[in-house]
């Protein structure tokens, strides 16, 4: 099972935390003890880490975070790794595209200098400069949580709003600023890059729905358009080769393979695997090996 990160703590009571339709603000120490998981959010978001450490990984890099350091982090699927000298403990910060979109045409279209990296220049996860002043922005949040039943949630936005434009507005975060700016001025994900984006992740069809900004029926109808095929048979033939690939180029054992291309459990991935290439994994290894 893949954890939902904004559902669970949008659903949670017992958070401190703040809740609008197009954002969530909330503070927590980390609730799985897991020390590998794989995680996912339809809401892109920053986090400021507090105490403790944890990584998040995607097949192409890996982002270190400890107390006091931020990322900006685009809506998809990620693996995470945990560290259990110390308790981690976060701010986090889920926003819609609705909510970007809108913070842009408010905000950042009225005159506002920014300095982006360019429209192509950034990572499904940014690393984002904290300087004093975002430092003590990031902490203002403690006392707005204290009182959260007596703030109005407009004050709420208008500083999430400002804590987005500090970051922004900060020279040495042009490529955080591309990424907002991208998801504003474009209508959502094409499918072609959410599922190349996530397809190594065990998410149902109504999560990649929920990804690509559509209904489960537009989805499928969209995904057979643009495939030629169904959600399910693409995801376990792009899931065979890639597991093809780390059989032959990696030590990886099968389980870990298995974990890291999406399959739902070995012995599912051992079948999928004999039917598409007539051999079971180990065989199909030993096989390559010998004639290579």
């Amino acid at each position: 099972m893949i954890f939902d990160s904004y559902a669970h703590f949008r659903d949670n009571p017992q958070y401190n935390k703040f809740v609008d339709k197009d954002y969530l603000i909330v503070e927590f120490k980390c609730p799985i003890e897991a020390e590998n998981f794989k995680s996912w959010s339809q809401c892109h978001y920053i986090t400021y880490v507090l105490s403790g450490r944890k990584k998040w990984l995607t097949p192409e890099r890996e982002w270190n975070l400890t107390a006091g350091e931020s990322i900006f982090v685009h809506k998809g699927a990620y693996l995470n790794r945990q560290y259990f000298e110390e308790d981690f403990c976060v701010l986090m910060f889920f926003m819609t595209d609705r909510f970007i979109k809108n913070f842009v045409l408010s905000d950042l279209e009225q005159g506002i200098h920014l300095d982006p990296a360019g429209p192509d220049d950034c990572d499904l996860i940014e690393t984002i400069e904290v300087s004093e002043t975002l430092e003590n922005l990031y902490h203002s949040f403690f006392g707005y949580l204290r009182q959260k039943d007596r703030i109005p949630k407009k004050i709420i936005e208008l500083k999430f709003r400002e804590m987005v434009l500090n970051i922004m507005s900060n020279p040495s975060n042009g490529r955080v600023t591309s990424a907002i700016l991208n998801i504003a001025r474009n209508d959502g994900l094409s499918l072609e890059k959410v599922m190349e984006e996530n397809f190594l992740y065990n998410l149902s069809l109504e999560e990649f729905a929920r990804l690509a900004g559509k209904s489960l029926s537009s989805f499928k109808r969209d995904f057979q358009s643009a495939f030629n095929s169904t959600p399910g048979r693409w995801l376990t033939g792009r899931r065979l080769e890639h597991a093809r690939q780390l059989l032959l180029g990696t030590g990886l054992t099968v389980k870990e393979i298995c974990f890291d291309t999406g399959f739902e459990n070995p012995s599912h991935f051992t079948n999928a695997f004999r039917k598409r290439f007539g051999q079971t994994p180990n065989q199909y290894r030993k096989m390559e090996k010998a004639t290579a």
